[in-house]
């Protein structure tokens, strides 16, 4: 009896924390239910561990220091902001969300720079068609990479690390944190640099390939 009273008071105490969760975020108590749960499977059926995917990219975003980082555990997703010495002071963040729908990729990533200045935004997409040229020159993936671009956005799915044996997500987090050095690298040498020609860039692209900084 005292058992199943105490079962009872233990299900009534975790229903008020998911209300007053799904009250923060504004949502329904079945759908954080079902987003724990769909992330619970996708750990024990896949192997992987988001935790240390999220882990992994904290880590690797740490050096050079100038990055801010916030990991999100709950939505399993990473931001990250990186200081831009440019016209007017625009913003530049990134944000990682880990999912796994499929067999081959693990998220999406997304570059965003908010700024209102046309020069700014025109050299940002400028940029990113470079950059989505070059990753379709050299990148091997196992698809066609999936985009999603505007004058101030980019976005692409993240896919799994190739050339790898075996997979973790410390291996992953590592790759998408390198992957996030050598865009950021890059787009700061195309704005601060003008004078960069294409070529330089491409070149630069080709040695990080070849150190095996780009797998995603």
């Amino acid at each position: 009896m005292n058992e199943n009273h105490n079962n009872i008071r233990i299900m009534e105490e975790m229903m008020r924390r998911l209300q007053r969760l799904a009250l923060e975020k504004d949502t329904s108590v079945h759908d954080i239910v079902h987003e724990a749960l769909n992330g619970f499977l996708l750990i024990h059926e896949t192997d992987l561990n988001f935790y240390n995917i999220l882990g992994g990219i904290e880590r690797g975003m740490t050096v050079p220091g100038h990055f801010i980082t916030n990991v999100d555990l709950y939505n399993y997703a990473v931001s990250i902001k990186s200081p831009i010495r440019y016209i007017h002071r625009p913003e530049l963040k990134y944000q990682i969300v880990i999912t796994q729908n499929d067999t081959v990729s693990i998220g999406k990533m997304s570059v965003t720079l908010r700024t209102h200045d046309i020069h700014t935004l025109r050299c940002f997409s400028e940029f990113v068609d470079l950059w989505m040229k070059l990753e379709s020159k050299y990148m091997q993936s196992v698809e066609r990479i999936a985009y999603s671009t505007d004058v101030d956005y980019f976005q692409r799915k993240v896919y799994l690390p190739m050339n790898e044996q075996k997979v973790s997500g410390q291996i992953i987090g590592a790759a998408i944190s390198d992957y996030i050095h050598v865009f950021d690298e890059l787009l700061k040498q195309y704005f601060y640099h003008p004078k960069s020609s294409t070529i330089e860039i491409e070149k630069n692209y080709r040695s990080h390939v070849a150190n095996g900084k780009l797998k995603i």
